[in-house]
C-alpha cells in the first residue's frame, strides 16, 4: 500500500471497516451471542475513522469552491447520522430490525463512495506535498487497523 496517498490510507480502512459491518450485521440477523463483541469492535472503528477525518483530513481541505465545501458538509452530516444509528443499535442489540443494518449499509457505501471519488483524489492532487505529509502523519498517529483479525 502506497504510504504516500491518503486515498489508499483511507480506502484500506474503508475496507476494513465493511468486513467488520458484514460480519456484525450477519451475526445479528442469526442472533449470534457474539454480536455484541463484534459491534463493539465495528464501533470502535467507525469511531477512529470519523476521528481521523474531521480532525487530519477535512481541516486540511482547500476549501477554494463551494463545492467542496458542501461535500464535507454533506458527509459531516452522515457520520452524525451513522453515530445516531450506532447509538440506536447499542441500545438495542438483540432487537436490531433488519431494515436498520440494511439502512445503515446503505448510507455506509453511499458515504464510501463519495469520500473515495470526490473527496481523497482532489486532496491528494490538489494539496501542497507538505500538508499531504501532515495529513498522513496524523492518520498514523491514530491507530488503525488495516486488515482484520
Amino acid at each position: 500500500m502506497a504510504e504516500n496517498s491518503i486515498l489508499n490510507l483511507m480506502v484500506a480502512h474503508h475496507a476494513l471497516i465493511e468486513s467488520l459491518f458484514i460480519l456484525f450485521r450477519d451475526e445479528a440477523k442469526e442472533k449470534s451471542p457474539r454480536t455484541g463483541a463484534s459491534f463493539s469492535e465495528f464501533k470502535w472503528e467507525v469511531k477512529k475513522h470519523f476521528f481521523i477525518e474531521e480532525n487530519a483530513i477535512f481541516d486540511f481541505l482547500p476549501l477554494k469552491t463551494m463545492s467542496i465545501y458542501k461535500k464535507i458538509i454533506k458527509l459531516r452530516d452522515e457520520h452524525i447520522t451513522m453515530i445516531g444509528y450506532l447509538e440506536k443499535f447499542s441500545a438495542n442489540l438483540p432487537e436490531i430490525k433488519n431494515q436498520d443494518l440494511e439502512d445503515f449499509y446503505e448510507l455506509l457505501e453511499g458515504h464510501r463512495e463519495a469520500e473515495e471519488k470526490e473527496l481523497y483524489p482532489i486532496l491528494d492532487k490538489e494539496i501542497r506535498e507538505d500538508q499531504k505529509h501532515q495529513i498522513i502523519y496524523r492518520i498514523n498517529e491514530v491507530p488503525i487497523r488495516i486488515t482484520k483479525k
